[in-house]
């Protein structure tokens, strides 16, 4: 088919765009807009919003888009396809419903054909986002991009090669290619399949009867193929004609994957353990807006980091994601959706489960078919429903369903046991013997006790039973006792606390069954406002979220617009793959406060040695570090040395300007150092062009050295054809919108994303 763009030029308003409404409410001008768009990243955030903290307190609504085109030849076969609609979309093509679809997540065509007539045509896209429909932050609109498709009336179908490794080594690689093609012509036609990948060639006549559609599978034999990994993941092209009257093109890699208790995960025969990490799929300034380079960008620098697996939680990523790990080599788990059938808020996917979770698994496996870099599906995240006897059955046939149309790939659920057993903790409490009031109260010894009995994995086993890996949400305490009682089990670390990934590796690399860990989260995200905030005094253990102007979760091994945080190295020094040290300072402005950071957040600690106004006074450094021992240095004078804890010790100095300096103390000898300079106050803003229209903003000083204390206030102009499509910072509760020209800069930094062709100017005021 041919595959044009079909992002620009449409018409946006507010409301749902009928005759009635008008009538009543008539001051709603539309605007134009290029594709994707997000609706929802500008409006002004309302502390009063129905969807709270849970949108970062972004208001959801109703809005509808519309774009006039012209077509002269409407023969053969139009399709609309769109990538991504939140949600609830209703399809108008000349006034006529051509299609609805309630998945925002999910893409899907419009075979428009019947409705179209020659000239001038009209399509609306109504959304309907007026309710609460998540636990995070969606976006509202055609936030992904749009394609007219045309062809003749034989074609192949709409995404309709699919392409399986049946098996590989270094030798050869037997492909099963299956092309769906539609004859919609009134008489019966013969016409030759081809398939080309690499030089080589294979044809095979396929007839099609008047208005059929038929898959044709043919098995291609490829030699010496270079095999797609994490390490190296290459990609071949395989071009597929149909005799002259369409042609697609379609990427894919090579490789294996096995599993088993006993050894592992293998990918190509060799084993590797899961270094993984939860994402969302909103960009923080541009909102839920898919963009391609910026997507490309976090892919790349979690890699850089030492990631090599990605969960995309709680719903089906889109094509661009899969496209960036596909290119770099990072491994993925899709999930299907955050509910089956028990609501967790009032309109979320539960309204649509029953109805609609056959058409949902099998969207979520045609993106995946053709990506190597998708190795899992999960059926779910914390369903509530999994140790019911009945509501259970659901996961056995969603299983059954995927498998029937993806064989090659494994299939997980990721479970959190507290959840799914809520109801019943005080009864299996008392069958495990376990002081009921004690666990409520607070002690963590015997509630760990209870969740690690075999009181609690009993209730689980059979929504385990039909898996090919069980995942684990927050429940280290199970992995060895049903590693003892499940030894044909493989399991997988789904959703960690980020803090309790030291005991998760070891287990890791104690237990082949244990297969990995994905932390909670690998990139700050908007929504679930305030869940991985830093508190300070008693604070209680489950009041999470944060009340208005937080925005985004304030947790992640990056922040919000793509800074790595301490964290992170740290994650990496667990992992085993840095060797140096590493700095991070903690506010002194609450020096001797205890810490209270959420489960999924972190210490305060910073990456700077900058805090004028506590010179003399007492701090706090860390230093992440796998030696034994750590020294540190205040402008070149010893502080002391302390014994690593978890890869991490703890100085109390006093603060002076100038050098900070931690040494790894190995088999009592100094090794590796890292360094951290106090900058100068003499600053300017250094712009850092990536391409693709993003732009990094830094506070520097005239030798480079970031000041993360210094606060400017910048500016941004724009001319010519360029717009902002976000400027902003990392703050996670700042009360700037993301589409004002002036912005405060936030521990050194700020972010801003552009689109079109023009001039931008930056000043500092």
């Amino acid at each position: 088919m041919i595959r044009e763009s079909f992002n620009s030029g449409w018409m946006f308003s507010r409301g749902s765009g009928t005759a009635l409404e008008r009538t009543v409410n008539d001051t709603q001008k539309p605007v134009p807009v290029s594709l994707p768009h997000d609706a929802m990243i500008g409006e002004v955030r309302d502390p009063e919003t129905l969807t709270g903290n849970a949108t970062g307190y972004y208001p959801a609504e109703t809005v509808h888009y519309t774009k006039e085109f012209e077509l002269e030849d409407i023969s053969g076969t139009t399709f609309l396809e769109f990538e991504g609609i939140y949600h609830n979309a209703a399809v108008y093509i000349n006034g006529c419903l051509a299609a609805q679809h309630h998945n925002g997540y999910t893409a899907f065509a419009v075979d428009i054909l019947p409705f179209l007539k020659q000239g001038k045509n009209t399509v609306k896209v109504l959304v309907r986002n007026g309710v609460s429909s998540s636990r995070w932050y969606t976006g509202t609109g055609i936030y992904r991009d749009v394609w007219l498709l045309r062809s003749g009336s034989v074609h192949i179908a709409p995404n309709g090669v699919k392409i399986a490794t049946a098996e590989a080594d270094e030798e050869a690689a037997a492909l099963l290619i299956q092309t769906t093609l539609v004859n919609r012509d009134t008489e019966q036609q013969t016409l030759c399949l081809h398939h080309r990948i690499s030089g080589t060639e294979i044809s095979a006549p396929v007839t099609l009867a008047a208005g059929e559609t038929r898959t044709v599978t043919l098995r291609f034999t490829l030699e010496h193929p270079r095999l797609w990994s994490a390490d190296d993941p290459y990609l071949y092209e395989c071009e597929t004609e149909l005799e002259g009257v369409d042609t697609e093109h379609t990427r894919f890699g090579v490789r294996t994957c096995s599993l088993d208790a006993g050894r592992g995960l293998r990918i190509n025969d060799k084993p590797i353990k899961l270094r993984g990490g939860c994402i969302h799929q909103d960009h923080g300034v541009i909102g839920a807006v898919e963009h391609r380079d910026l997507t490309f960008r976090r892919i790349r620098k979690l890699k850089e980091a030492g990631y090599n697996a990605v969960r995309c939680a709680h719903f089906p990523t889109s094509r661009t994601v899969l496209e960036a790990c596909d290119e770099l080599g990072m491994l993925v788990m899709l999930e299907l959706c955050d509910a089956w059938t028990t609501p967790k808020v009032e309109f979320d996917y539960s309204t649509w489960f029953l109805s609609h979770w056959k058409e949902d698994a099998a969207a979520m496996v045609e993106l995946a078919f053709n990506h190597p870099s998708v190795i899992f599906y999960s059926i779910g995240n914390e369903i509530c429903e999994v140790s019911d006897p009945h509501e259970v059955q659901y996961g056995r046939q969603i299983c059954d369903h995927i498998r029937a149309m993806d064989p090659s790939r494994y299939i997980t659920n990721c479970v959190n046991p507290v959840l799914s057993l809520m109801d019943r903790i005080p009864e299996l409490a008392v069958r495990a013997g376990a002081d009921i009031n004690s666990i409520l109260n607070g002690n963590a010894e015997e509630l760990a006790r209870l969740m690690a009995s075999r009181e609690i994995g009993e209730p689980l086993e059979e929504a385990f039973s039909y898996l090919d890996l069980a995942g684990y949400n927050y429940a280290t305490f199970r992995y060895e006792a049903d590693a003892a009682q499940y030894p044909h089990r493989v399991m997988l670390g789904a959703e960690c606390y980020p803090g309790a990934l030291y005991e998760n590796w070891k287990l890791c690399e104690k237990l082949p069954q244990l297969i990995g860990d994905f932390g909670w989260a690998a990139w700050d995200y908007l929504g679930e406002a305030g869940v991985g905030q830093h508190r300070y005094g008693e604070a209680l253990e489950y009041d999470l979220y944060g009340a208005y102007p937080w925005r985004s979760a304030g947790c992640g091994d990056f922040d919000l617009i793509g800074d790595r945080r301490p964290v992170s190295y740290w994650r990496q020094i667990v992992w085993g793959l840095r060797k140096d040290p590493y700095l991070a300072v903690q506010d002194p402005a609450h020096y001797g406060e205890k810490q209270s950071p959420t489960r999924w957040g972190w210490s305060d600690a910073l990456r700077s040695w900058n805090y004028r106004d506590h010179e003399g006074k007492p701090i706090v450094v860390e230093v992440y570090s796998d030696a034994e021992e750590v020294e540190l240095l205040v402008n070149g004078l010893s502080v002391g040395k302390q014994k690593t804890v978890r890869c991490k010790a703890l100085f109390d100095t006093v603060y002076e300007p100038g050098e900070l300096t931690a040494v790894n103390i190995r088999s009592g000898k100094p090794a590796e150092r890292d360094r951290l300079k106090t900058a100068s106050d003499d600053v300017h803003i250094e712009q850092t062009d990536l391409g693709g229209g993003i732009i990094e903003l830094s506070v520097n000083d005239k030798d480079g050295n970031l000041n993360p204390e210094a606060v400017l206030t910048v500016t941004a102009e724009t001319s010519g054809g360029l717009t902002i499509l976000g400027f902003g910072t990392a703050d996670p509760k700042s009360e700037e919108n993301y589409f004002d020209k002036t912005i405060r800069t936030y521990h050194g930094r700020a972010f801003i994303v552009t689109r079109g062709e023009g001039q931008l100017k930056i000043e500092v005021q």
